[in-house]
């Protein structure tokens, strides 16, 4: 018997442990949420919480035990991001822990682990049909974009679309 095991075991060995916990983490980064279970959440929580700490420190020491626990340039650099970005004005607690309900297939606990705080907002603007035929490049075109927001490009989001055929009816023939 093995006394004084730190951790959840979650039915596996401790490869197969340390790899699902990075998976969660990897996918956790990218996304902003995932969708598991309650242990699992809780087993990944706090090591999810130490990577982005070690991400603030930003010491030579503490990346490179991000680089070894996460062994992904993606995830690392969008944790580095979020870490000068994000998480500036937080000392701890970047994610939490939002359930779910039971699953139906066994009744296991299900849960959201996701970061605290909402990812900054892209200022986005819509361009009218107006502005659109006013042009790019004059300056009407540009204040009528500027009240929106600051922006350096502006997508098309409202345009025209093409109108069905009507179906005809089984009566009418």
């Amino acid at each position: 018997m093995k006394h004084g095991v730190f951790g959840r075991k979650l039915g596996r060995n401790k490869d197969e442990r340390r790899r699902l916990f990075v998976i969660l983490t990897r996918s956790l980064l990218e996304t902003g949420r995932v969708r598991t279970t309650l242990a699992k959440a809780k087993a990944v929580q706090p090591a999810v919480e130490k990577l982005i700490t070690k991400a603030k420190r930003g010491t030579s020491g503490a990346l490179r035990q991000i680089t070894k626990t996460l062994s992904d340039s993606g995830a690392y650099n969008k944790l580095l991001e979020m870490a000068k970005v994000r998480f500036t004005g937080r000392t701890s607690g970047y994610t939490r822990i939002v359930r779910l309900g039971a699953r139906y297939g066994d009744a296991s606990e299900m849960v959201y682990l996701e970061f605290v705080d909402a990812e900054p907002e892209k200022i986005q603007t819509t361009v009218t049909k107006e502005t659109k035929a006013l042009g790019k490049d004059s300056g009407q075109a540009r204040k009528a974009i500027k009240h929106v927001g600051k922006v350096e490009e502006a997508e098309v989001v409202s345009e025209e679309k093409p109108k069905k055929p009507s179906k005809v009816s089984k009566k009418s023939k």
